[in-house]
């Protein structure tokens, strides 16, 4: 018999096979919700039916049975009903795959909104959040399933502001709001030549529909093609209550790591935006703030997570614990704040830079969460070339332009390139290239495979330019707020001097420094805990000469079989 939907509060059974079914945070989300965590209720639409839909264009009736079912069954046991405006239940829709795929698929928020909930949720003295969820929610909306690009709908914000004076949306008031989602949905009728639906049901299922279509999309693709992903693995879809970050100002939504993925040392770091939604601090365009008190942003004055809500930090502390005890890896958190409730939404093993990996694995053989056999075998081969590059060789008078935060590290001297055709002709000339840009999203994915560095002039140590950055082994720079990228005029100006497109900057992933032309570099010593990790390698194999690699290599070898 299929499977078509996963409920979180079913117990897992078999990891393996479930992963393949509910992908890797239909999963997690399901194992932590057994681990009494708060998550959010919800339900996971399982791969199979993805198989389905594409097998035969639609979905069968028993599937849109067990939907309504599962749907009924959040909304006993919340009190709330889809679409009631006087007590209304609000939803997410995300995918899931089994093979991570960071930001390659689509997401909705915010689903269940229409003209007559948002004004009921604006007669009790919230019309500011809920005008402003209900502008987010069509512009996402509109653009996953209608296709209508964000530059529209950003260009009647940006024209707004411009017009009112105003620098950011946090000045905007309920009528400025009213105004801009007027714009919005005649926007909309224009593109789709039709008015906007109204009716909750339909941008559910149009919904379901268009993410599971994300599989398909351009940067889906590249991103598997790039990273050996099977096609015919196919995604799930994951359906939960929304929580709201940005209800008020008791309200936020970050992002933590379990370990510094900078260095691997064993304290939390992450960073929050108050009153907000999670895709803000991913996207790079807005400034977060640290999550604890010794990571805190030496550019800004605001209060810290353990500052702000002290209780929830702490909160979050003992959860990161249990997760990394529980996956025994360091985990990547993303969590909401709704009017100073916890919520946890996410949990995965964590990309970290080569220095954190090193040290975490070492870390972790010493703590007793893993094994020295475990460790080993999740050590790869590129991780030892990479860890002897070499470093900047400061004894030399280097010319420091400006700096930024080192989101990945390594040191890099490469020609500016702006886009994925700017690095072909770099590489083609024999050249390295640095991609530079204001901040990267999912389209930029195939030029940030393709360059030596990145260097953004927005965004944290969580946005996406950082993670990616990270996964790919690439050095990064995020959040170099100094620099002026002007893609248009391709040129970058740094300290009032302007660099344009092939002009060469060093960027060291280490420091966060931006340096003028190439810098010298030098060879560095293995890690120490990459000597305690091959040292575990000699332990197993006999021959003591090999070369770190081969030396690796043979013991992988001999633990597998």
């Amino acid at each position: 018999m299929r499977r078509w939907i996963h409920s979180f509060d079913k117990k897992i059974e078999d990891v393996v096979s479930d992963r393949r079914l509910i992908g890797n945070k239909g999963l997690n989300l399901c194992l932590m919700k057994q681990m009494g965590l708060p998550v959010p209720s919800g339900f996971v639409i399982t791969s199979e039916a993805f198989d389905y839909r594409e097998k035969n264009k639609a979905l069968p009736k028993e599937f849109f049975d067990e939907l309504k079912d599962n749907l009924s069954n959040i909304e006993k046991a919340l009190n709330l009903k889809f679409g009631d405006p006087n007590n209304p239940l609000i939803l997410s829709i995300r995918s899931g795959s089994q093979y991570s795929m960071p930001g390659m698929l689509d997401t909705i928020l915010n689903i269940g909104l229409n003209k007559k909930v948002v004004d009921k949720i604006s007669q009790n003295d919230q019309s500011i959040f809920a005008l402003d969820t209900w502008r987010r929610f069509l512009q996402m909306y509109s653009h996953v399933v209608f296709k209508i690009e964000h530059y529209f709908f950003d260009e009647i914000l940006e024209s707004y502001l411009l017009g009112a004076g105003l620098s950011s949306t946090s000045q905007l008031d309920a009528e400025d709001f009213e105004e801009i989602c007027a714009q919005y949905l005649s926007l909309i009728e224009e593109k789709n030549e039709k008015p906007f639906s109204e009716n909750v049901n339909d941008q559910l299922v149009n919904g379901i529909y268009a993410v599971m279509d994300s599989w398909k999309n351009e940067r889906a693709v590249a991103f598997r093609k790039l990273n050996n992903i099977p096609d015919e693995a196919g995604i799930a879809v994951n359906i939960q209550k929304m929580v709201f970050g940005n209800l008020n100002e008791k309200s936020a939504s970050g992002v933590l790591f379990s370990r510094n993925p900078d260095n691997g040392e064993k304290v939390v770091k992450g960073e929050y935006i108050l009153c907000s939604q999670g895709e803000d601090v991913v996207s790079g365009f807005f400034t977060p703030q640290s999550i604890n008190k010794k990571y805190k942003n030496e550019y800004s004055d605001s209060d810290t997570l353990e500052e702000k809500f002290p209780s929830i930090y702490e909160e979050l502390l003992n959860i990161s614990i249990k997760l990394e005890n529980y996956f025994r890896n360091v985990q990547d958190i993303e969590f909401t704040i709704e009017s100073g409730n916890l919520w946890i939404l996410q949990s995965r093993n964590a990309e970290t830079n080569l220095e954190a990996s090193l040290n975490i694995t070492r870390d972790m053989v010493k703590e007793g969460l893993i094994e020295k056999k475990h460790a080993i075998a999740s050590t790869d081969p590129d991780t030892i070339k990479r860890s002897l590059t070499p470093i900047l060789d400061d004894s030399f008078n280097n010319l420091i332009l400006s700096s930024g935060l080192p989101a990945s590290p390594g040191v890099i001297s490469g020609k500016i390139a702006f886009d994925s055709e700017g690095i072909d002709r770099i590489q083609g000339q024999g050249g390295k290239s640095i991609l530079v840009l204001v901040a990267t999203n999912t389209k930029d994915i195939k030029a940030m495979h393709n360059t030596d560095g990145i260097l953004t002039s927005h965004g944290g140590l969580t946005s996406h330019a950082a993670v990616v950055a990270r996964g790919l082994g690439k050095t990064c720079i995020t959040g170099a707020r100094e620099i002026i990228v002007d893609v248009e005029e391709r040129k970058v100006i740094i300290n009032e001097e302007i660099f344009h497109e092939d002009d060469i900057l060093t960027i060291n992933g280490h420091t966060g420094d931006i340096i003028k032309g190439v810098a010298r570099t030098k060879s560095q010593d293995p890690p120490d805990a990459l000597k305690d990790i091959l040292g575990w390698c000699e332990e197993i194999v006999e021959d003591k000469h090999d070369d770190p690699i081969t030396l690796l290599e043979k013991a992988k070898a001999i633990i597998k079989n």
